[in-house]
């Protein structure tokens, strides 16, 4: 592997790293939410860390639980899970999916096209891109294993003498980079051979489930059998004691030498550990031989792997995009069918804008859209059916019902708005041609935000006339209810109309990392004081009318807020930015 392979690769890399800050600062406002967001996942971070380390031993007795081979086999228990998890989630998924985040699709039109060897580049975007991440996922071990275990950890430095010196501590990332290397390497050679047409995924997925599967079996077995013995000493020593018993000493020898190498100061040089560096060593030499024998269908195997990594990046940054997508090409291949309706409702100004958004909500999905509004409607009627089926006969069942159907219709609305905010920047993709319309910006964001509504309004249709016609004493609560979900709704919607305005680009790693955590608290914020009113008010058995009447208008109140501030920022919106 040349250095000139290595810069080129560690200058792309970081480039998209760098461009995606530069978006992030680029607009006032993200770039205030981004600081916050970051502030937050370090303050997360770092106190998990710091209580972790800092945490005093729980209350036990001195006696035994301090003996330090009850220590070690409760800390050997925990690491052992966490690094069985790791294994089993990251060498298995790589026998079902390659590693599509190696190659990209600027790789096949730029770096292979170039003269270097297929060979050469493919070292390279392991070591540059594939190890990266793999440090980035042993910081969240380390992590895990710190929140989890650190306070064994701690008992076992204060009882016990190291074993070796501390140099060998470095062990465990060196094994931790061959277990890695291993995974990439066998999922680039999987590829390869399938290519070749001499395809061994289906055996080796086989049979590393069934290994996973009798490690739980064998080890779960054990514990039942062992579970009187020592079950004051709690779960992690359990485990530990279990993962002892020869057969399942044996079946996780490839696991047990990660666990080993994290322990390795207190424990020494284990056979297991021995074992585990043979192994994976093995392991490595392996696939680099896989990759020396495939190399002339290495770049094949890159251009494989880079459309599938970018049809999957477009379906996790903009899934309602890609949607339309599939539809669009499927439904060119048939005759497009309009309802009645939609051609003889013809609406002018800014209706306009709804009607081309419902025609392509069901040019989308079609007979689909019913299934939908079945499906939303149908949700709190089959949690109020479970309630009344497991609840006591003798008991007052209104009170329970009237929460319960609060409750599903919340949690109906929050899932809903959840969804939207794709639709919202598929929306505002349109802004181009959308803006020199003389259209309001006030009645356009209010119009865009309505088809949402609409279709949860028609699914309250089908959930007032239902759930009277089986709890008709109440009809009238069933009807405010569903009156005060669709304001809560349009309320959420505009809720998320912000988030899009703020981040409209989710094929943006940034902007759709903060859009991750900004969705939550922006639909609590602004949903939470008209919900809070109207379940206190069911709570607290307030006249309907009155309960109904101050969530209506607090969620006007709010709707009328978020409305001006999203029309303020759709009329300053730019579609580059």
């Amino acid at each position: 592997m040349t250095r000139l392979v290595l810069r080129v690769l560690f200058y792309l890399t970081l480039r998209v790293f760098v461009n995606g800050l530069r978006r992030a600062f680029g607009n006032p406002v993200r770039a205030i939410l981004t600081l916050l967001v970051i502030s937050s996942v370090l303050c997360g971070w770092g106190g998990a860390i710091l209580s972790a380390m800092m945490e005093p031993a729980r209350g036990r007795t001195p006696t035994p639980e301090l003996q330090p081979e009850i220590l070690v086999a409760r800390s050997l228990g925990v690491v052992l899970i966490v690094h069985w998890l790791y294994v089993v989630f990251t060498v298995i998924p790589s026998v079902f999916r390659p590693a599509q985040i190696l190659v990209q699709e600027s790789d096949v039109h730029y770096l292979f096209t170039t003269p270097l060897k297929p060979l050469t580049l493919f070292r390279g975007l392991i070591l540059v891109r594939g190890l990266l991440g793999a440090l980035f996922f042993m910081l969240l071990l380390v992590i895990y294993l710190l929140m989890f275990s650190g306070a064994n950890l701690r008992m076992m430095a204060t009882t016990q003498q190291p074993a070796v010196g501390a140099w060998a501590v470095l062990i465990y990332p060196v094994l931790y980079l061959m277990v890695f290397t291993t995974a990439l390497l066998g999922s680039i050679a999987l590829e390869a051979m399938e290519i070749a047409g001499r395809s061994r995924r289906r055996y080796w997925a086989w049979g590393l489930t069934l290994w996973a599967v009798a490690c739980v079996g064998t080890v779960g077995g054990r514990m039942w059998v062992m579970r009187n013995q020592l079950a004051e000493q709690g779960f992690g020593a359990l485990i530990g004691q279990a993962v002892d018993w020869m057969p399942a000493y044996v079946l996780l020898l490839p696991v047990r030498a990660l666990a080993d190498a994290a322990l390795v100061l207190y424990n020494g040089f284990t056979p297991a550990l021995w074992f585990g560096i043979a192994f994976w060593l093995i392991g490595v030499l392996l696939g680099n031989h896989a990759l020396i024998r495939h190399q002339d269908r290495l770049y094949e195997v890159g251009a494989l792997l880079a459309r599938r990594g970018a049809q999957a990046r477009a379906m996790q940054r903009d899934p309602f995009r890609a949607y339309i997508e599939r539809k669009a090409e499927s439904a060119s291949r048939k005759p497009l069918r309009t309802m009645r309706w939609l051609e003889r409702w013809t609406p002018r100004g800014v209706w306009a804008l709804l009607w081309r958004d419902l025609l392509i909500t069901w040019r989308a999905s079609g007979w689909g859209n019913l299934l939908t509004i079945a499906i939303i409607g149908a949700t709190p009627l089959a949690f109020m059916g479970l309630y009344k089926i497991s609840a006591n006969p003798e008991h007052d069942l209104r009170i329970g019902l009237r929460i319960l159907y609060s409750v599903a219709q919340s949690m109906v609305v929050f899932f809903i708005a959840f969804g939207a905010y794709y639709s919202m920047t598929d929306m505002l993709r349109r802004v181009e041609w959308q803006k020199p319309l003389p259209f309001s910006p006030r009645a356009v964001v209010a119009v865009e935000s309505l088809p949402t509504v609409i279709f949860f309004a028609l699914a309250q249709l089908i959930t007032v006339a239902f759930t009277s016609a089986l709890f008709p004493h109440d009809w009238q609560f069933w009807l405010s209810a569903s009156l005060v979900a669709i304001s809560w709704c349009v309320v959420l919607q505009m809720a998320m109309l912000w988030i899009a305005l703020v981040n409209p680009d989710p094929s943006d790693y940034t902007q759709r990392l903060l859009t991750g955590f900004l969705m939550v608290p922006a639909l609590f914020l602004s949903g939470a004081p008209g919900l809070g009113i109207w379940i206190l008010g069911v709570v607290l058995k307030w006249n309907l009318l009155v309960a109904a009447g101050l969530a209506f208008a607090t969620n006007l109140f709010v709707g009328l807020i978020l409305t001006a501030v999203n029309s303020a920022l759709y009329e300053n919106f730019s579609p580059v930015e």
